[in-house]
């Protein structure tokens, strides 16, 4: 005969922040049917400012969003417009913690203050992430774009300037 596993109500009337995954596209769908639920929702976001452009919003974690609710919602929470799953470990829903979310919040209050600012500065040194130097050292010389960094590159016993993506860096 199987075991059941009969949760205890106060646990489950508790209200948990859950991590679900989201329709990275329908954000604001999202939000409208959260709310139209009356599901509190937290979507962490900063500011952040890169050197050449101004500064702008971005979600801290893109795809997720953290839900507080108990899990007797839970079925109206996974079939919610927009979200695509609630994470799971096996059998046991993924919730963090109130603490957590506080931390999150301050941070994203002290990026209004004071920016993140990108990690890439002129003079650094740097690694190449991809390509036939991969694992090369490199000084970072000019950021002419949002995604590309100027480098210079020790080659064939010269030093060469070349443009590459940011994405292709370790830092």
């Amino acid at each position: 005969m199987p075991v059941q596993v009969r949760l205890w109500a106060p646990y489950i009337m508790k209200k948990n922040w859950l991590v679900a995954t989201y329709k990275i596209n329908e954000v604001r769908k999202l939000e409208s049917n959260l709310l139209n639920q009356k599901f509190e929702y937290y979507l962490p976001k900063i500011i952040t400012k890169k050197i050449n452009s101004n500064t702008r919003v971005e979600v801290l974690f893109p795809g997720y969003i953290f839900v507080n609710t108990s899990f007797k919602n839970y079925s109206a929470l996974k079939y919610t417009l927009g979200i695509r799953d609630i994470i799971k470990f096996g059998d046991n829903i993924s919730c963090i913690s109130d603490e957590e979310i506080k931390a999150m919040k301050m941070a994203e209050e002290a990026s209004k203050v004071n920016p993140v600012a990108s990690k890439i500065q002129i003079g650094q040194d740097v690694m190449l992430a991809k390509g036939s130097l991969t694992g090369s050292i490199v000084k970072v010389c000019s950021l002419p774009s949002k995604e590309r960094v100027g480098i210079l590159l020790y080659f064939l016993g010269s030093m060469r300037r070349a443009i590459i993506q940011e994405k292709d860096l370790i830092f």
